[in-house]
């Protein structure tokens, strides 16, 4: 069996676990030029779910699944899951975030979106929330938004795969098959020991089998390379303080205890700075529905 082929299957189960219903859709975006995948299910307001660098849209399932009453778009950014492979190369990496987003909506028909945004994901809903604030209703950011606040680092794989030489050869080998149990021991360095102890083996899986694909690790380490210098995020990335009081969108940040990039307290005074942003805590990791879906969902239909 291909890797897409279980990828699909994957993806099946787990949305199935989850209670979505889901459909396959796709938009094609004139700039940047691309093909972009998302999983549709359920009917109402639209919230767009926006994953973390490398993981698939599906991975959003345990909290998009807890969240009825809307109609969920699970989208697979470029060069993540079974959206073709793509080099976030050329124009300036905000730019190229803030066109896709708008060209997803525009593709769907859908002229105002909430949006639910983890890491990558997060700071992908934070551009397009400053650039285009009157398409989006409100946003809801879920863990650490990447690189978009003072104080951020990337872990010890990903200055890995940024560097110059190096990051060909780990490149090369996150396409070749890895155990559940690699793939679990590599989850704590982002998730935390207890969300990778407790995840199901479809989650890893998925994890897993995304990076299989040809040329979707090409594009995970080509989009890092835009965000890090090493560990270090890019300076032009990181939001400034004039750009954190310019926000007119409503916002909500749930930031798990223990995320491993950027703690609470650290990140708190930046968020302090956005008019009318709330800020709650919960315990778990980077990716906090892995950790207490219940709970997480609860905290984000607040924002909802």
């Amino acid at each position: 069996m291909g890797v897409e082929t279980r990828l699909r299957a994957t993806e099946g189960r787990v949305a199935a676990a989850n209670g979505l219903d889901v459909k396959e859709r796709w938009v094609d975006i004139a700039s940047p030029p691309v093909r972009v995948r998302l999983l549709e299910s359920g009917t109402g307001d639209p919230v767009l779910f926006i994953n973390g660098i490398s993981a698939p849209g599906i991975g959003m399932a345990p909290l998009a699944g807890r969240l009825p009453g809307r109609c969920h778009l699970l989208v697979d950014l470029p060069g993540h899951g079974l959206s073709p492979p793509y080099l976030w190369r050329g124009a300036p990496i905000r730019e190229q975030a803030v066109n896709v987003i708008a060209g997803v909506l525009g593709g769907l028909g859908i002229d105002q979106v909430t949006l639910v945004g983890n890491s990558l994901g997060g700071l992908f809903a934070l551009w397009f929330a400053l650039d285009q604030p009157s398409r989006v209703a409100r946003a809801v950011i879920v863990g650490q938004p990447a690189v978009a606040i003072q104080g951020s680092r990337g872990n010890l794989t990903m200055g890995l795969l940024a560097a110059p030489v190096l990051g060909r050869v780990v490149t090369w080998m996150a396409r070749l098959p890895s155990p559940r149990l690699a793939g679990r021991w590599g989850m704590r360095e982002a998730a935390g020991a207890h969300a990778a102890r407790q995840v199901s083996n479809d989650i890893v899986d998925l994890h897993l089998l995304s990076l299989r694909l040809p040329g979707q690790a090409a594009s995970f380490r080509s989009l890092l390379q835009r965000l890090l210098v090493g560990r270090t995020p890019r300076p032009e990335n990181i939001l400034t303080d004039a750009e954190l009081r310019s926000f007119t969108v409503p916002l909500l940040f749930v930031w798990p205890e223990d995320d491993l990039f950027l703690a609470p307290a650290a990140g708190k005074p930046s968020v302090d700075k956005i008019p009318g942003a709330r800020f709650v805590t919960m315990p778990g990791g980077h990716f906090p529905w892995y950790d207490d879906p219940d709970q997480c969902a609860a905290l984000v239909a607040e924002g909802l």
